[in-house]
This record gives structure tokens, C-alpha cells and sequence, in this order.
């Protein structure tokens, strides 16, 4: 079974609050977008840390500290090993970036965080099918890995995602049709 992970790209604390007033009880944990500008409010939910910034070791540990579940980086830090003993850490691949790249470095990380959209730090894209290719090669080179794709997912493409064997759907402004369509059932 996959996890439907709302994903909050807040823009203030005040418009963070709302959006996490929106979500669910039944939802277990929370996606949080991060850009540069830190947008927090003490949650009472469990949560991921999406961090797309240009130097997340400036910010992991603060993320870590705040009680981050799970912590996604674009960036190889210099000190994973030290903080994947602290939170799992994933490896957020672009859809620009080279999988032969991304396979060198997914050993280290506890998953692989694929996104589906072209552009970062918005919502609203549309998946791009790309991404299906992409999630195959990843499955193929490395089968136990749990993979989490990001972007454009809504109620016609989360159960091919599924079927492929993504464990974590990450969706932002399609949430909540998505999560009445999955509820309706």
C-alpha cells in the first residue's frame, strides 16, 4: 500500500497553519516544502522535510531538531551518515538530473525521492510521464529501495504509480481531490 503525503509549500506561518488545518485526521504525516525563507509552526503531526534549498547542511540539523520524520536533499551533505542515524534521509533526484548520477549515490540514502514535474518549489505542474521510465530504471537497479515520487500526481496516475511499486505519493494542490476520490471507494 502507498502513503498519499499531502505536500504544504507554505509561503508564511499564518498560511501554514491553515493548510495544515485542511488536512485530515486520518493523515498520518505531512510533506513540507522548504525554500529559503524558514516557515515553522510547531506541528501536531508527523512530517517530512523537503529541503530545496542551495545549502541544506545549513539547515538540516535545525529540521532535525524540529522533529522531522524524514528529510529529502537535492545535495550530497558531507555529514549523512551522521544524520541518517538521527531521521531517515532521502535523495531527492530532479527530472534533470542524470539517473546514472543519482545511482551512484543512492546507496547512501535511506530512499530515493523522485520527482515528476520539471519545476521545483511550485505546485500545480503537471506529472510528466517521463517519470514512469524513470521509476522503472531505479526499480531495476536497485529493488529493495523505497521510492517516493513527487509532482503531478492526482486520481488518473497515483494507482499506475502504485502498480510500479511506489511507496510514497506526494501530492500538493491535487491533494484533496485525490484524497476524496481514495476515500469515496
Amino acid at each position: 500500500m502507498s502513503e498519499i503525503i499531502p505536500a504544504i509549500l507554505p509561503e508564511n506561518a499564518q498560511d501554514l497553519v491553515e493548510k495544515l488545518s485542511q488536512i485530515p485526521l486520518e493523515v498520518s504525516i505531512v510533506h513540507l516544502d522548504v525554500l529559503e525563507t524558514d516557515v515553522w509552526i510547531p506541528m501536531n503531526k508527523d512530517f517530512e522535510t523537503h529541503l530545496m534549498v542551495e545549502y541544506p547542511e545549513e539547515l538540516i540539523e535545525r529540521w532535525i531538531d524540529r522533529g522531522a520524520r524524514r528529510v529529502i536533499v537535492h545535495k550530497i551533505p558531507s555529514k549523512l551518515l551522521e544524520w541518517r542515524s538521527k531521521v531517515e534521509i532521502g535523495l531527492g533526484v530532479e527530472m534533470n538530473v542524470s539517473l546514472e548520477d543519482a545511482f551512484k549515490n543512492i546507496p547512501n540514502f535511506d530512499f530515493v525521492h523522485i520527482m515528476s514535474i520539471a519545476e521545483i518549489g511550485e505546485q500545480g505542474h503537471p506529472l510528466d510521464e517521463h517519470v514512469f521510465d524513470r521509476i522503472r530504471e531505479v526499480r531495476n537497479k536497485f529493488p529493495n529501495v523505497t521510492i517516493s515520487v513527487d509532482g503531478g500526481i492526482n486520481e488518473k496516475n497515483y494507482q499506475i504509480l502504485r502498480e510500479m511499486g511506489v511507496k510514497r505519493l506526494v501530492v500538493g494542490s491535487q491533494f484533496k481531490n485525490l484524497w476524496t476520490f481514495l476515500t469515496k471507494k
